[in-house]
């Protein structure tokens, strides 16, 4: 499973996922203690530093995902 440093420019987390989004998921569930309105997560598999190839996702595409999943959940569905 690969290893993701997810940081939202106040705090950061190294998180094993299955992908990107679910990383950034698991980082805003279980390890940071907020989750900024119009804000943004900043996901590398390289380190905290600054890579090119870095993928920077805005919290709303994490709320629509986080949403999706349960809602999924809740309907007895996969889990995607």
């Amino acid at each position: 499973m690969p290893k993701y440093y997810i940081k939202d420019g106040a705090e950061s987390a190294v998180i094993d996922a299955e992908t990107e989004l679910e990383a950034c998921e698991k980082a805003v569930l279980f390890f940071f203690n907020s989750f900024v309105v119009n804000g943004f997560f900043i996901v590398s598999e390289k380190g905290f530093d600054d890579h090119d190839e870095d993928k920077v996702y805005d919290s709303n595409t994490i709320l629509d995902y986080i949403a999706k999943k349960q809602e999924n959940r809740k309907n007895g569905g996969e889990n995607t």
